[in-house]
């Protein structure tokens, strides 16, 4: 009898809880946008500078990951561009609006270096020149311009 009564008491309160606190839940506005830098092994890049028409907005964490606000920036197109020394800086042009997610790939110069090794191995020198090009505008490296050297002696075979 003792349980009938509790039952019958909880039941119609538990309702009016759940029913009025939905009703009183407010809605969130997103107001950011969020970036995402990978290379193409999938991991996540830390510290790429993250630029919107030329100024610095922020750097990734190290998941490669950044949130900033869309607040002040204006629904038109604007430049994008992620850069990190060793890796090939990524730009897109785009509206940035809040919710949005912008994701880049980025290569390293180590990538271009051993495409342009197996370009040569492949007897692609014209290729294989290009690669190393691409290589050594991300980094200078010394191998590299060693390497380039002999790309260069095939090509002109």
């Amino acid at each position: 009898m003792k349980m009938e009564r509790i039952s019958f008491f909880a039941l119609p309160l538990l309702s009016a809880c759940i029913f009025f606190s939905c009703a009183s839940s407010q809605e969130h506005k997103i107001s950011s946008v969020y970036v995402m830098a990978y290379d193409y092994d999938s991991s996540g890049i830390m510290d790429v500078s993250v630029f919107i028409d030329g100024e610095e907005i922020g750097k990734t964490d190290i998941y490669g990951r950044l949130l900033f606000s869309a607040d002040k920036l204006k629904e038109t197109e604007h430049s994008i561009r992620a850069e990190k020394s060793g890796y090939e800086s990524a730009e897109i042009t785009s509206s940035v609006r809040p919710g949005q997610l912008l994701y880049f790939k980025m290569r390293t110069g180590s990538y271009y270096a051993e495409l342009a090794e197996k370009l040569l191995d492949e007897n692609e020198a014209q290729n294989a020149f290009a690669m190393i090009c691409r290589a050594l505008e991300i980094d200078g490296r010394t191998d590299w311009r060693f390497l380039k050297d002999i790309i260069q002696r095939r090509v002109e075979k």
